[in-house]
């Protein structure tokens, strides 16, 4: 069709360069009838080179829509991805975190038994000290008392065997 147009241009441009020449005008003397009928033969052909061209226009666009719907459906899958990994990344952190806490937790409740492990140990240690300290006091005082009573007792007995 195309072609066809352009095969009529040619020939309405080859009867105008063939037509007679009106000297120191610059202007082509030609037949009317045969410039009107190539006219209407170009006139013709238009209509379905209109029809091909708003076609090729109308796939064009088309062609952009699905593009478009495309690259929109691309778009939001990867907000979709991109948002999915940013709540599995905070779903890590606040288990993380919650780990860590409980880490902590933990940490601070062996230090927590562990010193109070120590502290009743020491309270322990210094109770039997202590008892240990009495006993030892009683025991130096039986001993007393009891090198005293072996000191009389061997002083009547010594003035037993004078007396006799």
């Amino acid at each position: 069709m195309e072609s066809d147009i352009h095969g009529l241009l040619n020939e309405v441009e080859e009867i105008v360069d063939h037509g007679t020449k009106i000297p120191m005008t610059g202007k082509v003397l030609v037949d009317d009838a045969v410039i009107f009928e190539l006219l209407d033969r170009v006139r013709a052909a238009l209509p379905e080179e209109i029809t091909n061209a708003k076609w090729v226009l109308k796939e064009r666009q088309r062609i952009l829509d699905e593009a478009q719907a495309e690259a929109q459906k691309l778009l939001d899958q990867g907000k979709t991805y991109v948002d999915k990994m940013a709540l599995e990344n905070e779903v890590v952190k606040q288990a993380q975190d919650y780990g860590e806490d409980i880490v902590k937790q933990a940490q601070t409740f062996a230090w927590e038994v562990k010193n109070g492990a120590v502290q009743y140990a020491d309270e322990m240690l210094q109770h039997v000290e202590q008892s240990l300290y009495e006993t030892l006091q009683a025991l130096r005082k039986n001993r007393e008392e009891l090198n005293e009573l072996a000191k009389e007792d061997r002083s009547r007995k010594s003035e037993n065997v004078e007396s006799e």
